[in-house]
């Protein structure tokens, strides 16, 4: 197997492996890791607009209207027009999905407990490796768009 065909798939590998232990631990709350990253995105920024909101997705590479279509269905977003501009819409968390985010954020946490065990210098190389190859691209500007945010939430 060549290096980079063999780096592709442990990424992959990895990844997957890694989704699959959050959606495990998340459906006992009847949430996919989408519906989380969006809890975790409102609890942090709300209210938004759905354009404000996909710019912030990590996880959901299209423009998240059935996402949020399927979310408000399940009573978890509400939405309302901004008082700035009436034909906008924003979206925040209805009170069940507010009592869902420290949940989520535990199961999360428990998930970066597990990576950050790994030695600092090897974490650090690959998040550095991985950040090189999404730098421009879409999830990668969604990325570098939640970090200079990061500061602006709760």
């Amino acid at each position: 197997m060549r290096r980079g065909e063999e780096f592709r798939y442990v990424v992959l590998a990895a990844q997957r492996e890694g989704n699959r232990r959050l959606a495990a631990a998340l459906r006992e709350l009847n949430l996919t890791p989408a519906w989380a990253e969006v809890l975790i995105i409102l609890d942090e920024h709300s209210p938004l607009t759905v354009k404000e909101l996909g710019d912030l997705l990590v996880c959901e590479s299209d423009h998240p209207s059935r996402l949020v279509n399927r979310m408000v269905s399940a009573g978890l977003l509400e939405r309302r027009a901004l008082a700035s501009d009436r034909r906008a819409v924003a979206l925040e968390l209805t009170p069940a999905a507010t009592e869902l985010v420290s949940q989520v954020r535990a199961i999360e946490d428990g998930i970066y407990d597990f990576l950050e065990a790994l030695p600092a210098d090897s974490l650090s190389t690959v998040i550095a490796t991985l950040s090189t190859l999404v730098a421009g691209q879409p999830s990668g500007l969604a990325l570098e768009r939640r970090k200079r945010h990061q500061g602006n939430g709760r």
